[in-house]
């Protein structure tokens, strides 16, 4: 179990590296840290993919309400910590944790506000199988290192495209109820054909240190939680914090 006292004794030092907290115009900038292989590294990277990666998917949906064919084979174990302090938590499991495919894996502060919660961790997997898969392992490492009582679930793609179209979340007996509907690839090709998109690009820190952006993150965390009063932040920090008002509660 990985106890208070190790997350303070791990982090602080950290958080001191830069000399003090972000400057309050800066918060926001800095939300995700991530671990892993980066998804656009994967071996077997699906085929139905485009340049863009989720941007692109999300441009597809947003102007025409159609999910991606990339997106039908999208899963990710979802973890759901209670307080910043399990999140720092989990965040240590993921620097050690060994996952079949080494997968993409981040610990985010939730800011959208359609979405509920407040701490999320997302590990990304190539199918249901390895989802399931995943999520068993997790499952189990979560409840000994951190909490028994942290949800860990096997959620597919993003939780935008299940509200316009419910049937796609739904996992059952191996199989969801939505499938990719071809009158969709029409909307897709347009896209392709007429939006540039940016590079895709996830940083791979195996350098064993935290990054600058990295520490910022930690940071935000940590204002995050002062300004939606979770007082658990003074376990790290040490001292009270300012809230922000840019942080979004979510709902």
């Amino acid at each position: 179990m990985i106890s208070d006292e190790m997350v303070r004794e791990t982090f602080q030092p950290i958080l001191d590296t830069l000399g003090g907290y972000m400057h309050p115009l800066m918060r926001g900038q800095f939300v995700q840290i991530y671990r892993g292989l980066p998804r656009q590294l994967w071996k077997d990277a699906h085929k139905d993919d485009r340049p863009g990666g989720c941007l692109r998917h999300k441009t597809v949906f947003e102007k025409y309400d159609a999910i991606p064919k990339y997106c039908f084979d999208c899963y990710k174990v979802e973890i759901a910590p209670c307080t910043v302090v399990q999140l720092f938590k989990l965040l240590m499991v993921f620097e050690k944790i060994a996952l079949p495919g080494d997968n993409s894996r981040k610990c985010m502060c939730e800011g959208r506000p359609d979405c509920s919660g407040f701490y999320k961790g997302f590990v990304y997997c190539r199918g249901l199988d390895e989802g399931k898969e995943v999520r068993k392992i997790l499952k189990r490492v979560v409840s000994h290192e951190i909490s028994p009582q942290i949800p860990v679930t096997l959620k597919r793609g993003c939780s935008e495209f299940a509200r316009s179209h419910p049937g796609y979340a739904r996992i059952e007996s191996g199989k969801a109820k939505l499938e990719y509907q071809k009158k969709w690839r029409v909307h897709e090709e347009f896209v392709d054909q007429n939006v540039r998109f940016p590079p895709v690009f996830q940083q791979v820190n195996a350098s064993g240190t935290y990054l600058p952006e990295e520490i910022y993150s930690l940071q935000y965390w940590l204002t995050y939680a002062a300004t939606i009063g979770d007082e658990s932040y003074l376990t790290i920090s040490g001292k009270i914090l300012e809230p922000s008002p840019q942080v979004k509660r979510p709902c």
